[in-house]
C-alpha cells in the first residue's frame, strides 16, 4: 500500500467518523450525543469575522425604532 492509498483511507475514515457524529449528534438523547452535538458545533461555527450574512445595521443597532417603521410601513414619509 503506498502513500496515497493510505491518504485516501485515512481520509474516507474520517468521512465515515465525521457522519456517524452528525448521526449522533441529531438524537441528542445521551450523554455521548451531547458530546457529538457539541463538537459538531464548534467544528462548524463560523467566526464573526467570515460570516457574510451578518448585517452592520443589526449588529451597531442603527435600524429604524419602532415608530419608524410603523410609519415607513404605512408609507409615510420618514
Amino acid at each position: 500500500m503506498n502513500g496515497a492509498e493510505k491518504a485516501l483511507r485515512k481520509q474516507e475514515r474520517s468521512v465515515k467518523f465525521a457522519i456517524w457524529m452528525a448521526g449522533r449528534s441529531s438524537r441528542n438523547k445521551s450523554p455521548l450525543d451531547k458530546i457529538c452535538r457539541w463538537m459538531v458545533a464548534r467544528e462548524t461555527a463560523v467566526s464573526p469575522d467570515q460570516d457574510f450574512l451578518r448585517d452592520e445595521l443589526i449588529d451597531n443597532d442603527k435600524g429604524f425604532d419602532p415608530d419608524q417603521l410603523d410609519r415607513y410601513q404605512r408609507g409615510e414619509e420618514i
